[in-house]
């Protein structure tokens, strides 16, 4: 779990500072991590302050929300390792 949440956090760097379709990431990792395992990691993210989730309504339908994920500060910070957390183990750069 926490290399996932490492690649989540790589991912996010990437396309900062715009926002991505949970199903999209969803779509990024599915093929090593169940969809569950993916939103744990991204719930646990967003609880620590690294991410920021936005929910908006559905453009069709009534009843469920779109969800957008963004990397913060926080999360920047992490990236760069200006701050340490054990429970993120962040791929190595490549040169």
């Amino acid at each position: 779990m926490k290399a996932l949440r490492g690649q989540i956090i790589d991912f996010l760097k990437r396309i900062y500072p715009k926002e991505i379709e949970e199903l999209a990431i969803i779509s990024v990792f599915y093929q090593y991590y169940t969809d569950k395992a993916i939103r744990q990691a991204l719930a646990y993210l967003v609880d620590k302050g690294y991410v920021e989730k936005k929910e908006l309504p559905h453009p069709t339908y009534r009843r469920k929300s779109l969800r957008f994920y963004r990397l913060t500060a926080k999360g920047i910070d992490l990236y760069e390792n200006t701050i340490q957390d054990e429970g993120v183990f962040l791929p190595e750069e490549e040169d």
